[in-house]
């Protein structure tokens, strides 16, 4: 089944029409990526390219009787309080150097766990501490800016709108490829293999905006190929 629009939120809007809510598991990291497949917690086979990052109770897709909605896992994370926003700018600063996604509240930051990270923000004078918890509603920090020449009247480049229509294209050559059904276990392997082959991964390993990041705080810009450090 093609997961293509959302349709509502079952935690902002909790529904009662007596439809059984059946829930997909995504964990941070995947929420906003552009398509992935996934499989439901009653074993319904999904593609999904909703095109905007999944929030927790999203509502994806529904039939006659059932309702599927996004389950966001909670997450380890660096918890780093601030009590200015002079702290609070050169925080982020900081970590934005590092290529980490960041959620900014009115009195601190959360980025996802990692010991160089949680060492880092220490020796530059924060009090970070480990929690557990959700992570929505996070900004992505983008490696490199768009090419190309500004749009008159938009706030596009042209090499905006070119990523923009390659990805058009790629979102209906890969609903073409998982609409119609197919054996999960088949096709995940198959995947993986082409998709990762490159480069040997390690556990907790995770990609945001083409850039790939590891728990030791290393992260590629090449899909794998070499791997640094701020």
């Amino acid at each position: 089944m093609i997961a293509d629009h959302i349709s509502g939120n079952i935690i902002e809007n909790p529904p009662k029409d007596g439809k059984l809510s059946v829930p997909i598991t995504f964990d941070w990291f995947e929420t906003d990526k552009k398509r992935m497949a996934k499989v439901a917690e009653d074993g319904t086979e999904f593609g999904v390219m909703v095109g905007r990052t999944i929030k927790d109770g999203d509502v994806l897709a529904e039939t006659d009787d059932k309702r599927y909605y996004a389950k966001i896992n909670t997450a380890q994370l660096i918890e780093i309080p601030v009590s200015s926003m002079k702290e609070m700018g050169r925080l982020c600063f900081e970590l934005g150097n590092r290529h980490l996604s960041l959620k900014v509240e009115d009195d601190r930051v959360l980025v996802p766990y990692d010991h160089p990270t949680m060492e880092y923000t220490k020796k530059i004078g924060f009090e970070p501490h480990i929690i557990e918890g959700g992570f929505d509603g996070f900004l992505i920090v983008k490696a490199h800016a768009g090419s190309g020449t500004i749009i008159p009247g938009t706030n596009k480049t042209t090499g905006d709108v070119a990523e923009e229509e390659q990805e058009a294209a790629a979102d209906e050559a890969w609903k073409s490829e998982h609409d119609g059904g197919h054996e999960h276990g088949d096709h995940s392997h198959g995947e993986h293999h082409h998709e990762h082959g490159e480069h040997e991964h390690v556990a907790g390993e995770y990609e945001v905006n083409g850039v790939l990041h590891r728990p030791d705080g290393t992260h590629s810009h090449d899909g794998g190929h070499t791997w640094h450090r701020h």
